[in-house]
C-alpha cells in the first residue's frame, strides 16, 4: 500500500518530484506531531496536569464543598470566555459589512 501511495505521489507531481523518505513524510500532521515529541516541555505539561488534577480530586475527597466553588468558578470562566467569542464575532461581522 505505501509502495502503490508513493507511486501515485511520483506520478502526479511530475518530473524531478521525488517521494518522501518515509510514510510519514505524506502525512500533514507528521511535522507538528516530530515537532511535539521534539520538546521536552510537552511531556512535562501533561505531567504537571495530571499531578494537579490528582490533587484537586484528593481535595474533593476531604473537604467535598471544593467541588462547589470548582463548578462556580468553572461557570464564570465558560461565561466569560462566551462573552469574549461573541465580541469577537460582532467585531467580524462588522467589518464584513464595511
Amino acid at each position: 500500500m505505501i509502495e502503490d501511495v508513493t507511486q501515485q505521489r511520483t506520478d502526479a507531481g511530475g518530473p524531478g518530484t521525488t517521494p518522501g523518505a518515509s510514510p510519514m513524510a505524506m502525512c500533514p500532521m507528521a511535522k507538528m506531531c516530530e515537532g511535539m515529541m521534539k520538546k521536552r516541555s510537552t511531556g512535562y505539561s501533561a505531567m504537571v496536569a495530571g499531578i494537579l488534577l490528582i490533587i484537586v480530586g484528593a481535595l474533593i475527597i476531604v473537604e467535598p464543598r471544593i467541588l462547589v466553588w470548582l463548578a462556580g468558578a468553572a461557570l464564570v470562566l465558560i461565561g466569560v470566555i462566551l462573552l469574549m467569542m461573541a465580541r469577537f464575532i460582532r467585531r467580524l461581522g462588522a467589518r464584513s459589512t464595511s
